[in-house]
C-alpha cells in the first residue's frame, strides 16, 4: 500500500474510535470498538512511518496480530525509537485483545488503550 493509502486507513480507525464510540456512545459502551480499532490504526501509523523513512517497500505488510510477541523485533527494519515503539505497540495488541472479547471490562482499561494509541501516535509522525 502507498503512504496515503496507510494514512487514510489510520484516519479511519481514528475517527471511528474518537467521534463515533466515545462522542456517540460513550467510552463505557465503547470497550470492543476501541480494542477492535486502536491497534490497528497504529499498525497502518507505522507502515505510513516505515514507507516515509524508506525502511520498508508498498508490498510489506505489517499485522497487528504480530504485536503479541516480542519476536516482532526481528520482522521490523531499524527505526528511531524502535524498542520503545514496540513495547507501546505490544501493549496495546494485548490489551485491544483484553477489551475485544468477552464480558465488559473496567472503563479505566479502555482509557489505557487510548492513553497508549495517543502516546503511540506522538511518537510515530508522518510528515
Amino acid at each position: 500500500m502507498k503512504i496515503e493509502d496507510h494514512l487514510k486507513a489510520f484516519d479511519e480507525h481514528k475517527e471511528i474510535i474518537f467521534r463515533w464510540a466515545l462522542d456517540v456512545r460513550g467510552i463505557e459502551n465503547s470497550q470492543r470498538t476501541v480494542g477492535l480499532h486502536a491497534s490497528r490504526a497504529i499498525a497502518e501509523l507505522l507502515s505510513a512511518y516505515l514507507h516515509q523513512k524508506q525502511k520498508i517497500d508498498e508490498g510489506f505488510q505489517i499485522n497487528h496480530r504480530w504485536f503479541k510477541s516480542k519476536k516482532i523485533v526481528d520482522k521490523l527494519p531499524e527505526f528511531e525509537n524502535k524498542d520503545d515503539v514496540v513495547d507501546k505497540m505490544m501493549e496495546l495488541e494485548n490489551i485491544c485483545e483484553y477489551l475485544s472479547y468477552g464480558s465488559p471490562k473496567p472503563v479505566e482499561k479502555i482509557e489505557e488503550a487510548l492513553k497508549l494509541f495517543k502516546e503511540l501516535e506522538g511518537m510515530i509522525t508522518v510528515d
